[in-house]
């Protein structure tokens, strides 16, 4: 367990609980950019924990067996007790098999008293039944559910999938047409042939019902009974998936005879109910089919899941990996995110100094004495820290330091700008002992190309930039390290 420090690097392990609030405040206050993550109340012994729990899938990746293999490995990571345990479970996948998606939800619901399922794009099919397991959805106006009319492996055609209904419907429509139809038009042909002949009438009607029969069988026997049924049995097994999950955990709260009315008709309506399996369910449909949808504008992080998930997703796309199933806590999150754990105060700090050098280039082309560039240094940089927000001397030194280091790797050392970059980024994070070598050096990495990028594409003063434009190049940091699955 790391110890916490203050901004100037002294240990807080001992400091008085009232001391320490102090320092926060006054750090909170002096921050040169917002933390994308709110602060919480420190938690005392016994409150829940909170937990996020990622199942994010390629595209044209299923939901399948082999996946709760994973899930048992990530939830064996949680220390605290189900009755203090609390998951907001973020889902982004096109779906998959039913069954794997249930039993997964039982699993990760064995594990925390309470359950969210947050759906920051689309929760498809299976992945709308494994959203179904919770106490609340979180959807925003571009998230979707889907029907669950399951899809299944063709019992006669190899490696072609079909929604259910598509098996069940051709053999439901004639059904009805039979029942319906059949025995009227029958009978109303054996009328006229009483009417137009001298023949007895029930020859008439054997007549007229061997013609309806010699007219209907063709197609009737286009019906494969097996497909019928299996189809049939997928159908049912999915509304009895979804009733046990709205039953059990969504409608748990209301009286016995409402919760089975609203789990059966909400149940009943996802399977039977739509036209096409890739109809889209937006979270006011979802509201009338009586499910508790929350929207994402009042969730404290829906926006950075959305945006983490994209990147998860563009990962996934280029990599050999196909899917993420990955836990983090929010301690975890905040030790990435906040300005303690320094990584958007680095990028803000590698941002100052990568700014100073073309102009620095242009006006050095032709020095090569290394004091006066080390004087044009130390002035440009000089100018440019007049223009950081307020903030505490201290604070200012580390920027004009670190900016300093990687403007003189530049341009006194010879170092390439990207090696000089990494060096001095790796130096600052490892300095701080919060990650692993390996951990830091992905986090180099990608802070390169994050500054890179801010200083190709962003043309005001870093302390005007939104919050939300650096925290994206953090975001990308963890898509990486929860893809890769690297401990941090």
């Amino acid at each position: 367990m790391e110890e916490k420090k203050d901004p100037n690097g002294k240990n807080q392990e001992n400091e008085e609980p009232k001391n320490r609030e102090g320092e926060k405040e006054k750090t909170e206050e002096s921050l040169p950019i917002k933390t994308p993550v709110p602060p919480e109340k420190e938690k005392k012994e016994g409150e829940e924990k909170r937990y996020l729990l990622f199942f994010v899938y390629g595209e044209n990746t299923p939901i399948d067996r082999s996946d709760t293999f994973d899930l048992i490995d990530q939830l064996n990571k949680i220390p605290t007790p189900p009755e203090q345990t609390r998951i907001d479970m973020v889902i982004l996948s096109g779906g998959g098999y039913p069954h794997p998606a249930y039993q997964m939800i039982n699993i990760v619901r064995s594990k925390c008293k309470k359950l969210k399922a947050i759906i920051p794009l689309y929760a498809k099919s299976a992945a709308t039944l494994m959203a179904l397991g919770s106490d609340e959805i979180v959807m925003g106006a571009q998230s979707e559910l889907g029907p669950l009319d399951m899809q299944m492996q063709h019992p006669l055609i190899e490696n072609l999938h079909i929604s259910a209904l598509e098996g069940y419907y051709p053999f439901l429509q004639i059904y009805s047409k039979i029942s319906t139809e059949f025995f009227p038009i029958a009978m109303q042909l054996a009328n006229q042939i009483i009417q137009n002949t001298a023949i007895k009438r029930e020859d008439a009607v054997d007549i007229a019902m061997n013609t309806a029969i010699n007219y209907v069988a063709p197609i009737v026997s286009q019906i494969n009974p097996t497909i019928v049924n299996m189809c049939y049995r997928a159908l049912a097994t999915g509304e009895a998936y979804a009733y046990n999950f709205l039953y059990r955990y969504m409608f748990k709260d209301k009286p016995e005879n409402e919760k089975v009315l609203l789990a059966t008709q909400t149940a009943h309506t996802l399977v039977w109910g739509f036209q096409n399996h890739g109809q889209v369910i937006t979270r006011e449909d979802a509201k009338l089919l009586n499910l508790y949808v929350s929207y994402g504008e009042n969730y404290d992080i829906f926006d950075m899941m959305y945006v983490l998930t994209k990147e998860m997703l563009n990962i996934l796309s280029t990599s050999q990996a196909s899917k993420a199933i990955r836990i983090v806590s929010m301690e975890q999150l905040k030790r990435l995110f906040n300005i303690d754990s320094y990584l958007g105060y680095i990028i803000f700090i590698m941002y100052k100094a990568y700014s100073l050098v073309n102009p620095l280039k242009e006006s050095l082309d032709k020095v090569t004495d290394p004091k006066k560039i080390s004087l044009a240094i130390r002035q440009a940089l000089s100018q440019s820290l007049t223009t950081l927000p307020k903030m505490p001397e201290a604070e200012k030194n580390d920027i004009a330091q670190v900016s300093l280091a990687l403007l003189e790797a530049i341009f006194l050392k010879n170092f390439k700008e990207e090696n000089a970059l990494y060096k001095v980024i790796f130096d600052r994070i490892s300095r701080e002992k919060a990650f692993s070598k390996r951990v830091s050096e992905v986090i180099a990495g990608r802070i390169v190309l994050a500054v890179k990028e801010l200083a190709e594409t962003i043309e005001v003063e870093i302390d005007k930039t939104p919050p939300e434009v650096i925290s994206k190049y953090i975001l990308q940091i963890l898509a990486f390290l929860l893809v890769y699955n690297i401990k941090f």
